[in-house]
């Protein structure tokens, strides 16, 4: 069953005074019949490029396109049907990356960053990948100009906010329900920057600190066994999301799945390979065993 959020209208200055339809911060798809606590998120896979970011933008829908992990949503689509609930973004990671820390801002971006919301810039602030992105793919500056502090906070406002406040809704509801939760976070990769020797998957589970041992060893099990080469957290270890609701202890568990994209589209022209349903059928065989195995784990629970 799908839970549908109503899209907002934006008045668009190059629209001449047409009103551009905004989508919601996400769409989430739930299972007829979840038991396990399974939730697959795909953040960086949505394709809508707002107005305000095209406007202000010196490249070419295309070329802002980079940093998308395209597809990624269809390769995890049948998620619901094996069990777990499928949670989307539809607003493009160039426009606000749900993978970083909402103060991750970039003050080479943000022309008037108040003096309080300042931090010393981490890595991937510096290299242009905060919260609301400076760059895409190799270091290709987005804007002509600079964003104001008013800007970057309504960007967080409509899409950063309501998206954690889903994950952590999820991730309470699913605990009161079966008393534990199994975040999948899935991303894709450039080849060129999956690892040497070259990588299929790479599994990030913070070093063992973001969920229960079983999961990555079953993950890494699962597509070893489908031929696939897989890394375990390296190149990636996990991300904001994985450190922030991977919390084993409290019966929180969250594993990063980082696949690359040569597996199933040409990254170049951002088109589909005739590999895509083999490798979407690869991905629902590992959802549905980590549906498996965390249904064996649902704690057990006191008359």
């Amino acid at each position: 069953m799908q839970e549908s959020r109503t899209a907002t209208e934006f008045q668009g200055a190059d629209h001449g005074g047409a009103a551009e339809m905004r989508p919601p911060a996400y769409r989430l798809l739930r299972p007829a019949d979840g038991r396990a606590g399974v939730i697959v998120c795909c953040p960086h896979s949505g394709r809508f490029y707002p107005d305000d970011l095209l406007r202000n933008s010196k490249l070419d829908r295309l070329a802002l396109r980079r940093s998308e992990d395209a597809f990624v949503d269809e390769l995890m689509a049948a998620s619901p049907k094996l069990g777990a609930t499928l949670l989307l973004a539809d607003y493009a990671r160039a426009y606000v990356d749900l993978n970083r820390s909402p103060d991750e801002l970039d003050p080479d971006l943000i022309h008037d960053l108040p003096a309080g919301d300042r931090r010393v810039p981490s890595p991937r602030v510096l290299a242009g990948l905060g919260v609301i992105p400076r760059t895409v793919g190799d270091g290709v500056e987005i804007y002509a100009g600079r964003l104001s502090f008013d800007a970057a906070q309504a960007r967080l406002n409509e899409v950063y906010v309501p998206w954690h406040a889903a994950i952590e809704g999820l991730i309470e509801a699913e605990r009161e329900a079966v008393g534990q939760s199994v975040v999948l976070d899935c991303h894709s990769m450039p080849a060129s920057a999956s690892g040497s020797p070259e990588n299929d998957i790479v599994l990030g589970d913070r070093f063992g600190a973001s969920c229960a041992p079983i999961y990555m060893t079953e993950a890494f099990s699962f597509l070893r066994s489908k031929g696939l080469r897989v890394a375990r957290n390296n190149p990636y270890a996990g991300g904001y999301a994985t450190e922030r609701y991977g919390k084993p202890a409290q019966h929180q568990h969250s594993l990063q799945i980082e696949i690359n994209r040569s597996l199933y589209m040409v990254e170049g022209a951002m088109s589909k390979r005739s590999s895509f349903a083999h490798v979407a059928e690869i991905l629902s065989g590992l959802v549905a065993r980590i549906v498996e195995i965390a249904e064996t784990r649902v704690p057990r629970r006191s008359c």
